[in-house]
């Protein structure tokens, strides 16, 4: 999802009234022969009827279009309300499938790595009310020709929920991808989605979530919209293996991702025993919006686990333990168009956010407070072709003891894209680089996608900076790969 459609608004069309086509031609016969008049005024009410008939018709066609065409990956983007059919309807496909291998030319874990992934779904309406879906994926890695050979095979339940509606009120219970922000790549009002980490940061922010299990209940009125979130029952980051190069721990060099490299640290990533701890409930979350003029606004109240993992280290065991401990937030977003330009921000304030305690407590684990800030400008240079967005990123921790990790970042971030030969080919760069620490990434792409929902593309992935940075942690792990990514 870019972040030009967020911002699409249609108005929600009005179809016709089915009389008025069977008063017209009861005027139109009168005029045309007087002696019909009495013919014609004893058959409007059939026409009327079949007016009506074709009318609803119409409008139940539109509206199963409609529903269609709404996933079931739930983001801030203005949804236009779709009506739901009135009949059962069914449907089935595919809805995700990527296909992709490169080569990883400076990796002496691997030289090729591959990826497949599908994700196939049933969807039930009986009516008007009800809805159900039930999703499932299956996705794969393989990483070959290097000192770690390995292949993986994962099967997930994708989106698979319970849906009620009733006026301005929907109630779903299931597993759902729910994505909430207003910026691109680093939302931080993103409180309640489950994150995928099998790939770090190759695929977009919607491809880099998975379902969690929610109970959610929205509700409009006019402008304003609640959306609460309940997880009764939590689930951690998908991780990649511990051998793949895109694992946050490296047990080869013995560094674990965001950290320095100490000898004590490199010794116990080296030869700790991993493990994780899930379950438990999940808290919850509470966003209200405005949207309307001048402008969009956003607070969102959470009380939810941690997305990204933390490894809690225990050095006497010999084990490190990913875990996703409780985090209060409060956030506030807002986004407004000025002219060509449009501007987003998401400001954050956490408590009780996991870090690596240093000196006497070495990698203990520590409790800081971060305050952070997103703001993003977007334009389109030179008409509608060429979409340019820009992301300024901040970010402050502070606790009451010594920790390793960085106190202090700021970056920028975004994506340049534009479509070429009338919209058959798609050219695109995300960048990242700190400004005050050394990090930076890049990934050219470019796609043909004039064989719609076909799309072949050719992209690359490269990293470099300090130790700590997410750049220093990947540097030797260059990623050149052809693809495939279509949906039936």
């Amino acid at each position: 999802m870019t972040a030009a459609t967020r911002r699409t608004r249609r108005a929600r069309p009005t179809a016709p009234g089915p009389v008025r086509p069977a008063l017209w031609a009861l005027l139109l016969a009168a005029m045309v022969s007087p002696h019909a008049t009495a013919q014609t005024a004893a058959t409007a009410p059939a026409a009327a009827s079949a007016a009506a008939v074709a009318a609803a018709s119409a409008a139940d066609a539109a509206a199963d279009t409609a529903e269609a065409a709404e996933t079931a990956t739930d983001s801030d983007r203005p949804r236009k309300r779709a009506r739901a059919p009135a009949r059962p309807v069914w449907r089935s496909g595919i809805d995700d499938f990527v296909l992709e291998t490169g080569a990883l030319p400076d990796a002496p874990e691997a030289r090729a790595f591959s990826t497949l992934r599908a994700s196939a779904f049933v969807s039930w309406q009986p009516s008007r009310a009800w809805e159900w879906r039930a999703g499932a994926r299956v996705d794969g890695q393989a990483q070959t020709g290097g000192s770690v050979d390995l292949s993986r095979w994962r099967a997930d339940l994708s989106d698979t929920y319970l849906r009620w509606r009733g006026g301005d009120t929907r109630l779903s219970f299931g597993a759902q991808t729910i994505v909430w922000g207003r910026v691109d790549a680093v939302p931080l009002i993103d409180r309640v989605s489950r994150v995928d980490l099998t790939r770090f940061v190759l695929d977009d922010l919607p491809e880099r979530r998975r379902a969690q299990l929610a109970l959610r209940w929205e509700e409009n009125w006019d402008a304003v919209k609640l959306d609460a979130v309940l997880l009764p029952a939590f689930r951690g980051a998908v991780l990649p293996a511990m051998d793949s190069v895109w694992s946050p721990l490296d047990r080869r060099r013995g560094r674990a991702l965001g950290l320095p490299d100490t000898p004590a640290l490199q010794m116990l990533v080296r030869n700790a025993r991993i493990g994780r701890e899930d379950g438990g409930s999940g808290g919850g979350a509470l966003r209200l919006t405005h949207t309307g003029e001048p402008f969009d606004m956003g607070l969102t109240l959470a009380r939810t686990r941690q997305p990204l993992p933390y490894f809690s280290a225990d050095p006497v065991a010999g084990r490190l333990t990913a875990v996703h401990p409780f985090v209060n937030f409060a956030g506030i977003d807002g986004e407004w168009v000025a002219g060509d330009l449009t501007w987003r921000f998401e400001i954050g304030l956490s408590s009780d956010v996991p870090v690596t305690l240093a000196g006497a407590a070495m990698g203990r684990m520590g409790r800081a407070t971060a305050r952070e800030a997103v703001v993003a400008l977007e334009f389109f240079p030179g008409g509608k072709d060429t979409r340019v967005n820009l992301q300024l990123a901040l970010r402050s921790l502070r606790a009451d003891a010594p920790f390793l990790e960085v106190a202090r970042y700021a970056g920028v971030n975004g994506e340049i894209e534009s479509t070429f030969a009338q919209g058959r080919w798609k050219a695109g760069l995300r960048f990242a680089s700190g400004l005050n620490v050394h990090d930076s990434y890049l990934a050219p792409r470019i796609a043909f996608v004039g064989w719609e929902p076909h799309e072949i593309y050719l992209a690359g992935h490269w990293f470099k900076g300090e130790t700590q940075s997410l750049g220093g942690f990947h540097r030797d792990h260059g990623f050149v790969a052809l693809g495939l990514k279509t949906r039936f």
